[in-house]
């Protein structure tokens, strides 16, 4: 019996790593057809939400037939409700990934391509954020799920940053008003993919010591 429980969530974690490879593989995607004005790159995120989405039910499905067959307790139970919270968060992730591409095809369409500011760095560092929290979670490691959170708070400076910068543009040039909101929309997206990788990694720390990681200093 102990076997089966050992397999079943053996089978579950490896359904959640691969869902979060999903993630990583749409977030890596609208990355490029953002960085490199490339519409083409765009159908990688809409075709892998699908494959999101499925994930999703999969393990919807996975997590309460393990509950019902294995009536887990203590800090079992404390680790399939909060792969229950990472499912979400990470089809979460997918839809900003898509609303991101949907932006890129929408900048790729301008005759000059845009500066992009500080929306590189910001990408570059909410795919980070994502792989880091996962990793924290499925190797129980409560000091990398710390150093995630920590990371937020600078992709919340950088998203106020790209407002301002963006802002002071539109005063010079009125005509950049379109494509102004296109960049803050995406930074917009890439601060809530970082909540949502923040969310997971405090699912890390309330797993390993029990307790919530929210509103604690690092």
């Amino acid at each position: 019996m102990e076997r089966h429980f050992e397999k079943s969530l053996e089978e579950l974690l490896s359904a959640l790593s691969e869902m979060s490879a999903h993630v990583d593989g749409v977030l890596e995607s609208a990355e490029e057809s953002l960085n490199n004005h490339d519409a083409s790159k765009a159908e990688g995120v809409f075709s892998g939400e699908k494959e999101i989405d499925q994930d999703q039910n999969k393990l919807d499905e996975m997590i309460l037939d393990f509950i019902a067959l294995h009536q887990p307790v203590a800090s079992d139970l404390r680790q399939v409700l909060s792969a229950q919270d990472i499912v979400v968060d990470l089809e979460r992730i997918g839809d900003h990934a898509v609303n991101i591409a949907e932006s890129a095809v929408r900048l790729s369409g301008l005759r000059t391509p845009p500066d992009l500011l500080k929306l590189p760095e910001m990408a570059l560092q909410a795919r980070s954020m994502v792989g880091d929290s996962v990793k924290s979670f499925l190797t129980r490691d409560p000091g990398l799920a710390r150093k995630t959170i920590a990371r937020d708070d600078r992709m919340d400076a950088l998203n106020r940053e790209m407002t301002r910068l963006v802002i002071d543009a539109i005063k010079e040039d009125r005509e950049l008003v379109e494509t102004g909101l296109e960049l803050i929309r995406i930074s917009k997206n890439l601060e809530r993919i970082a909540d949502l990788s923040a969310n997971i990694a405090e699912d890390t720390v309330f797993l390993v010591e029990a307790r919530t990681a929210r509103h604690q200093s690092t």
